[in-house]
């Protein structure tokens, strides 16, 4: 959210469960069109005490933070065996779902989520991919974060709809007190790419607008503009969408002095608290499926290969890394001028544990290369990693601005000198 400044008491998110399979109650089942193992989410109706609380959707720490206490929820449901990484960079991962720097500036309702993601322009900052490619780990996983809060804000209707509005819309201002998020199902098991959850999540918030109508208008309390792009593209791109009617109706504040020497109750109320409740919890399921995705997806990494050459031996060393497998398959390839010479030499890498505050599961290997049946010349080395999640390390490492994460090294055979005879 672009928020700078809010009027806001601490955050808290409103009591959210999920079942599957089951209907969302009252207002429809949620779409989702695009993964296979889709679960049903149900968000119960709010109980009375709760229709006047909710929670402010601010990235302001002085008053709390929803993107912060949505992503604590995320954390706490993510299994720390599956996603060991995830569970170690908590405390990372916290304050980056609280960056706004993902927004290209302070009016725009999203941001360019899949460069975020790969870190392939400027603006990223090195995103995910790049930085983690470059051992930046920490600046990797804080981006990820940031993806985090992009893909949040599309369960807000004024995002979801790209409605210009600032500090005083009265959906991300509805105030809370004390209800948590409570999640009990992912979007689904991660089975789409970080980055996809974003529009995924935009698109289900936008064929939700027509149906959440004023009662007291029967007017629609967000639209998107005639002219926004079909679901499937982004509309935080496209033209700014209204509120309907004209006007932010969501919920009002109500100014009650009491009696004379009595307290002051200055609180905000709304006819339609179940919409909060219900993007607050698909907020949480979809934070949850972006971590477990990203676990999956973070490849295994070489560092600092070497290769030295004693006749025809060929001694290798490397340390190899992963964010979440315990076990790595390796193959050792020589090539010269492109082609394999003989067959790979595998085997396998077992990892360990880091020590904190390090993210990384790491393993020092060795290994010896015989090269007998090779002639002279120039070959080269390369350390193919796959984890197991079947990533293998990305080829544009050996392309890139350093040296410490190639995956091929060069070597020279010369020939070998017979002793004379006498």
């Amino acid at each position: 959210m672009n928020k700078i400044f809010a009027s806001a008491l601490v955050i808290s998110l409103s009591g959210v469960s999920f079942a599957a399979p089951a209907a969302l109650q009252g207002y429809g089942a949620l779409r989702m069109p695009r993964a296979q193992d889709i679960r049903q989410i149900q968000v119960p109706v709010p109980s009375p005490s709760q229709q006047q609380n909710d929670s402010r959707w601010w990235s302001v720490d002085f008053f709390g933070s929803a993107h912060k206490a949505i992503m604590t929820a995320a954390l706490k449901f993510v299994d720390g065996g599956e996603c060991p990484d995830i569970s170690r960079a908590q405390g990372i991962l916290l304050p980056g779902a609280n960056d706004e720097s993902g927004h290209l500036d302070k009016t725009a309702d999203g941001g360019p989520i899949k460069d975020i993601w790969f870190g392939n322009t400027p603006f990223s900052k090195g995103g995910v991919m790049s930085n983690y490619e470059h051992f930046k780990f920490n600046e990797a996983y804080a981006r990820l974060g940031t993806v985090c809060h992009l893909t949040q804000d599309q369960a807000v209707p004024t995002h979801a709809a790209n409605i210009k509005h600032g500090t005083g819309d009265s959906f991300e201002g509805y105030a809370s007190d004390g209800n948590k998020v409570k999640i009990a199902a992912s979007r689904d098991a991660g089975g789409m790419e970080p980055y996809a959850y974003y529009q995924d999540l935009q698109d289900d918030t936008r064929s939700h607008l027509p149906g959440w109508k004023n009662p007291a208008t029967g007017k629609p309390y967000w639209e998107a503009d005639a002219g926004a792009p079909p679901l499937g593209q982004d509309a935080t791109f496209g033209p700014w969408g209204h509120y309907g009617g004209g006007s932010d109706t969501y919920s009002t504040r109500i100014q009650d002095n009491g009696t004379e020497g009595g307290g002051n109750n200055n609180q905000q109320v709304t006819a339609s608290p179940e919409i909060r409740v219900r993007q607050l919890a698909i907020a949480g399921a979809y934070t949850v499926a972006v971590l477990r995705s990203a676990s999956k997806r973070l490849p295994p990494l070489v560092e600092n290969l070497s290769v030295v050459v004693e006749g025809r031996t060929a001694s290798v060393r490397f340390t190899a890394l992963d964010n979440r497998s315990r076990s790595l398959k390796y193959d050792l390839v020589v090539s010269r001028d492109g082609v394999q010479q003989g067959a790979a030499q595998s085997a396998e890498a077992e990892l360990k544990t880091p020590a904190s505050p390090d993210l990384m599961l790491s393993s020092a290997v060795s290994a010896s290369l015989n090269l007998a049946s090779l002639p002279a010349g120039s070959y080269t080395l390369e350390a193919r990693l796959t984890d197991g999640d079947g990533n293998t390390t990305p080829a544009e490492v050996n392309s890139d601005d350093i040296s410490q994460n190639d995956t091929r090294a060069a070597f020279t055979l010369t020939n070998i000198r017979k002793p004379l005879r006498r």
